[in-house]
């Protein structure tokens, strides 16, 4: 016998001790990544900069200072396909500048990770300057 349930037969169980848990410990662990992000931000910005080569990864660290669609990126920078925007967002992936972020409504967007996020603006803006 197998003991298949279906989702509407799932139960969920919510505590808002363990929601208050979780939030704190979010923010403690925000703290210590915003402190060894501005410890080692001259380590961090080389790191970037290493990989930030490319007029289009500039193109596209910049787009994405707000979360963006894939779809969306595809349409302003002109790329024919989907294979064509991911040849470029690949190496951004690779090395943990960018991600993917579900939003509430379940779409799927592109966003700076907190590696990235975390550098000073000023040092932010020497990157990947004014690339529009």
């Amino acid at each position: 016998m197998s003991d298949r349930r279906s989702k509407k037969d799932a139960i969920e169980v919510k505590s808002q001790p363990i929601q208050d848990e979780l939030v704190a410990i979010k923010d403690r662990l925000n703290a210590i990544e915003t402190i060894q992000s501005i410890s080692n931000a001259p380590v961090v910005k080389q790191y970037v900069q290493e990989h930030l080569k490319t007029k289009d990864a500039k193109k596209i660290m910049k787009e994405c200072e707000q979360p963006k669609t894939k779809s969306h990126l595809q349409t302003i920078f002109g790329y024919n396909s989907k294979q064509a925007l991911h040849h470029h967002l690949k190496p951004l992936y690779e090395v943990d500048l960018l991600r993917d972020k579900a939003e509430e409504d379940g779409s799927i967007v592109v966003e700076w990770t907190n590696l990235f996020r975390r550098l000073p603006k000023s040092t932010i803006k020497s990157i990947i300057g004014d690339t529009k």
